[in-house]
This record gives structure tokens, C-alpha cells and sequence, in this order.
């Protein structure tokens, strides 16, 4: 989804009525690894966030419901090239959309062993803690996004719901290590780590990858 950490969006300057969502495909999704960063793309931004793991159908639920169609919580990174943003804008199809772009993991946390406001997430770039927030500090709760989401869209088990990031996401480049977890005391995800790479595989046909200051400063996270 887009904007619901209230420290974004005061770094972005503006707070969202309702929340707005986009899709990642299945082929986006990757375990803890190694990810090629297109080449001749300049801006690959991380997202730390809290990843929602459907465990039972949901159809047009309340607010107060949504959490009990939810399984399990865990880490996932939600990267994306700000230099296609343009291509797709809104959608994001291939802006964050490519293979591998959708790190998650590695351990689930089961959804009864945990608060849903009472989770923690950290993300750290190449040993630094970059980004840290509570899930307390969302605009939109956990329960809200998928009573939202399923007025619209039917929420099958298996369906990953992301969260929205915290202030602090930024760029990687090659050779850089990211990792994200997220815990609840002693229960944690695991740190999902992410090292990246120069991909030899870039865009020859439609849109091509371009950047200007302006993007460049929203991508490094500067802007506020």
C-alpha cells in the first residue's frame, strides 16, 4: 500500500484520508538473498514493512474482524526503481513489480502469539538501523486494511497484505546489505537480509529508465 506510517507522511508532507493500495505479482516474491538491481536504473529504493499473511477467506468483513482472518505477520521488503516510477505511475507495475522485488520473511509469526499494535520494525542498511517504528503508529490498522481491501477483492489464505513504511526508506546500490525484522519481544521474524547486486538485465523496449533531482531527492528520502 501507499502512504500509513505517520512518520511518511509527515516526511512526505501529507496525510491520506483512506489508505490506496497497488499490486505485486507472485513472481515478485523472494526468500533472503541476493537482488539484482536493473541495469541502468540508478534509484532502487528499500521499504521495510510488516507483511500480513491471510490465513481464511474474507468477504466485505468489519474493521473489528479483519485481524481474525489473519495468520501470520513476518518481514518484507518492498523494493521498487524510482526511475520507472513515471512509466506506471500510481500502479507501479514495473516500478516495483519485477522478479525478486518482494523479499519476505523468514519466519512467520502466528497472528494469536502477537498484538497487533504491539509490533516492532526495524530495518538496517549495511549494519545501520535506517528505519524503526511500532505497528501503533499506523494510520490505517491492521483490521482496517483488510476489511478494506475485501469490500473490493476477495482475500484468499495465502494472500500477503503489506503495510505501509516508516520514515527512513531510501536507496541501496550494489554491494550494500539491507535487512528488515520485525518482532514482538522475544518473537521475531528473523532478520531478512537482502544483499544487492549490479544485474546485467536491463530495458531495451517501452519505457526506459530516467531520473531528475526531484525524484532522486524523494527517492534518498531527503525531502522532509
Amino acid at each position: 500500500m501507499h502512504l500509513n506510517y505517520r512518520s511518511r507522511a509527515a516526511q512526505r508532507g501529507k496525510v491520506p484520508r483512506f489508505p490506496s493500495y497497488f499490486f505485486k505479482p507472485p513472481s515478485a516474491l523472494a526468500p533472503p538473498g541476493v537482488l539484482e538491481r536493473p541495469a541502468g536504473t540508478e534509484l532502487l529504493g528499500f521499504e521495510g514493512e510488516i507483511a500480513l499473511v491471510i490465513g481464511t477467506r474474507a468477504v466485505a468483513v468489519a474493521p473489528g474482524d479483519g485481524w481474525r482472518h489473519v495468520a501470520a505477520v513476518t518481514a518484507a521488503n518492498d523494493f521498487g526503481v524510482y526511475d520507472l516510477r513515471a512509466a506506471d505511475a500510481g500502479s507501479n507495475v514495473r516500478s516495483k513489480g519485477a522478479d525478486g522485488f518482494l523479499p519476505i520473511g523468514p519466519v512467520l509469526l502466528g497472528a494469536r502469539d502477537v498484538a497487533p499494535d504491539g509490533l516492532r520494525l526495524r530495518t538496517w542498511l549495511n549494519g545501520d538501523l535506517v528505519q524503526q517504528a511500532s505497528s501503533a503508529d499506523l494510520l490505517f490498522d491492521f483490521g482496517f486494511l483488510v476489511a478494506d481491501l475485501s469490500q473490493t477483492l476477495t482475500l484468499e489464505p495465502g494472500d500477503i497484505v503489506l503495510t505501509g513504511t516508516p520514515a527512513g526508506a531510501s536507496v541501496a546500490v550494489p554491494g550494500d546489505l539491507v535487512e528488515v525484522e520485525v518482532d514482538a519481544g522475544a518473537l521475531t521474524s528473523g532478520r531478512l537480509a537482502t544483499r544487492i547486486a549490479e544485474g546485467a538485465r536491463g530495458y531495451r523496449i517501452g519505457a526506459r529508465p530516467a531520473t531528475d533531482p526531484e525524484l532522486a531527492r524523494l527517492a534518498w528520502g531527503t525531502d522532509d
